[in-house]
């Protein structure tokens, strides 16, 4: 399996307006269904199958639902006017002791659309002004407005989706 870009590595280009809003909610509002056709049909030995040590395609779902608690912090350390977002924790202890493994991927999939459905109505109710608050990124060390916000969260679903796909193809070739 060829190693996936490590999240941690990327850089990114912020300062989006308001007006790229829309696209990225579409975005966010997609990754539910998008999630449930990558795990669609998988029995759970491959969804629980843990490639080398790394996560399993189930731990890599439960990872997503995992991050909205912190996504739904940032909205509202927005809304409070901070100066800096609330930090990652960045050794995922979470989804480490989450034992996303042991129940069903129905769960993930149910408690993740839920959750991330609550946070895309959240957001598609601010203004463009509220879109353009900024505060700086932890981690980035940058200032991300709202919208940025939105574009860095589609942005990780996708890496953690590229993952289940790519251990979807590995798994299916064995």
């Amino acid at each position: 399996m060829k190693p996936p870009r490590r999240w941690f590595d990327r850089k990114f280009e912020l300062g989006l307006g308001a007006a790229a809003a829309p696209e990225f909610l579409e975005r966010l509002r997609r990754t539910p269904l998008r999630l449930a056709e990558a795990v669609r049909g998988l029995p759970p030995e491959i969804l629980t199958r843990r490639p080398e040590g790394k996560w399993s395609i189930q731990e890599n779902a439960g990872h997503l639902f995992d991050l909205e608690s912190l996504w739904d912090r940032r909205l509202d350390d927005y809304d409070a006017g901070a100066v800096e977002l609330h930090p990652a924790d960045l050794e995922n202890r979470k989804t480490h002791e989450a034992a996303h493994n042991d129940g069903p991927i129905s769960g993930i999939l149910a408690d993740f659309s839920a959750v991330r459905g609550r946070i895309v109505e959240r957001l598609a109710r601010m203004s463009p002004a509220e879109l353009a608050r900024t505060a700086l990124h932890p981690r980035l060390r940058q200032p991300m407005s709202v919208v940025d916000l939105c574009f860095f969260v589609a942005e990780h679903d996708d890496h953690h989706l590229r993952t289940i796909e790519e251990l979807r193809s590995l798994f299916a070739e064995h």
